[in-house]
Order: C-alpha cells, then sequence, then structure tokens
C-alpha cells in the first residue's frame, strides 16, 4: 500500500508565495533588499506551520482545504 503524504494547504499557499516572488526577481520588477525580506518572512512562516503540526493537526480534513 502506497503511503500518501499531506501538505496543509497553508504551507502550499507560502511556497507558491514563495515562486512568485522568485518569478518577480527574474523581471526585475522587485529588487534584492525586497525579495529577501519577503524570502526569510514567508520561510519563517513555514518552519511554524511545520512545527505546529501534530496528530490531531494532520488528521483535520479543513487544513487541506483550497478555497476557490
Amino acid at each position: 500500500m502506497k503511503s500518501i503524504t499531506k501538505v496543509p494547504l497553508k504551507i502550499i499557499e507560502l511556497e507558491t508565495s514563495i515562486k512568485l516572488l522568485e518569478f518577480l526577481k527574474r523581471n526585475n520588477t522587485i529588487d534584492d533588499g525586497i525579495y529577501n525580506f519577503c524570502i526569510n518572512k514567508l520561510l519563517n512562516k513555514i518552519e511554524f506551520e511545520k512545527q505546529k503540526q501534530d496528530d490531531q493537526y494532520i488528521d483535520d480534513l479543513n487544513n487541506y482545504k483550497l478555497l476557490t
């Protein structure tokens, strides 16, 4: 049986924000200072989200719903 890795929605949103910032930096829309500041803030939020994951958090399906 395959093991399914669950990734909470907040982490996916934060990683998507990082990808957007990388795109903006490549197109010279934002400068290095703003890029580094935003990336550091997002990385800290990702680490915080990973730390608060426990069995109850992982089993709660509301953490995995995508809002459209």
